[in-house]
């Protein structure tokens, strides 16, 4: 595990903690539907803020379940679930109602984008813009990542 992952790892690891502890607390060990819920509406949201701050690459085309904060929360699900660790990832998944972390980030990142686009500040827009053009150079930056995830750039409106 990389260090980018270690640290993304952390909030994620404690929202599950959390979450275990309130179940064990609340005596809804009985009902798995409820710490499901409580993981997707909790842990998601951790792991999402530790993948957007040590940026671990969770944009990466075709790597949906490489991910170290997926294995985490695929682990989750499948303890939950009572199925070995070898079941395969979409049923467990679809079995639990959700999506790959990935998904989410991408939500959030073309939500993200498309809110700097259409803000009412002429400096967002423009830092945007400037951060488009400075892509092809600094393939470290978010926004050089963002348009490569969509077959077209007319789709985000990231035209100049």
């Amino acid at each position: 595990m990389t260090a980018s992952s270690e640290h993304a790892a952390i909030p994620m690891l404690a929202a599950d903690h959390r979450i275990r502890g309130f179940v064990r607390d609340t005596a809804l060990c009985d009902k798995p539907f409820a710490f499901l819920w409580l993981a997707k509406a909790h842990e998601v949201l951790a792991g999402m803020y530790g993948h957007q701050v040590w940026s671990s690459g969770l944009l990466r085309e075709g790597d949906v379940f490489r991910p170290t904060l997926q294995t985490l929360h695929l682990n989750l699900f499948k303890g939950t679930l009572g199925v070995k660790r070898s079941a395969l990832n979409w049923a467990v998944l679809r079995e639990c109602a959700d999506e790959p972390l990935q998904f989410y980030y991408f939500r959030a990142a073309i939500r993200f984008h498309n809110g700097l686009l259409f803000s009412y500040s002429a400096t967002l827009k423009w830092a945007l813009h400037a951060d488009l053009k400075l892509a092809p150079r600094a393939k470290i930056s978010w926004a050089s990542v963002t348009p490569d995830l969509c077959s077209a750039r007319s789709m985000l409106n990231c035209d100049p």
